[in-house]
């Protein structure tokens, strides 16, 4: 059986639930609480030093770091695709996944050290309009790219970990205060709320956004 350790609110699990999920694969999900120190004691960091989310076992194999799982799911487990099948087409899905968790997630990790790991009482406005407005360019950015590909995912008309990646970013950059732009981002506000019907989103969104 295959399990795996997650934090509630992490974009980086977030993206691996999602792609258990899509592919249908049998899994038993452990939540972990920041808290409470889960990701700090010693039979957890036995299977990632490093402490952090998210963790996937199978079997004896323990596996680290969110690309690695999800390449993992995916030779693995091929059908269904959450890469395609041509070279091009899956360099493409994988510099959206860079995109993503390199430019997007520097841009976000600045708002949410001034919204979300800061008391309210200290906010800089000015300074938090200025990490927003980051953020809003890798949307921008993402848009100009996505709105010209045929189809109602993220790279056309099949969903792929493009999809499965952005997602969890979009949301928690709005959790910290920079939702997408409706005006300048059509096509990412209408692919976001049909992310949001998928049953794999409804899975595993995030409990503690739930209350």
């Amino acid at each position: 059986m295959i399990r795996f350790f997650y934090a509630s609110g992490s974009p980086w699990a977030w993206r691996v639930f999602l792609a258990l999920e899509e592919k249908g694969i049998a899994h038993e999900a452990k939540l972990l609480s920041f808290s409470e120190g889960d990701l700090k004691k010693p039979e957890y960091l036995a299977l990632n030093p490093h402490g952090k989310v998210p963790v996937l076992t199978d079997g004896s194999l323990a596996l680290y770091e969110s690309q690695a799982i999800l390449e993992y799911l995916e030779d693995k487990h091929p059908q269904p695709p959450l890469l395609p099948a041509d070279p091009a087409a899956r360099s493409l899905v994988r510099i959206e996944e860079i995109e993503c968790t390199t430019y997007m997630s520097q841009a976000f990790q600045g708002l949410a050290q001034l919204t979300l790991f800061t008391p309210q009482d200290q906010h800089d406005p000015k300074s938090i309009a200025e990490r927003r407005a980051d953020v809003q360019v890798e949307f921008a950015r993402l848009e100009a790219r996505a709105s010209t590909r045929a189809g109602e995912f993220m790279m056309g008309s099949t969903i792929t970990r493009a999809d499965t990646t952005w997602i969890p970013f979009v949301e928690i950059a709005q959790r910290a205060g920079a939702p997408l732009p409706e005006e300048s981002t059509p096509w990412l506000v209408a692919w976001r709320d049909r992310m949001r019907l998928r049953s794999s989103y409804q899975a595993s969104y995030p409990p503690h956004w739930r209350k």
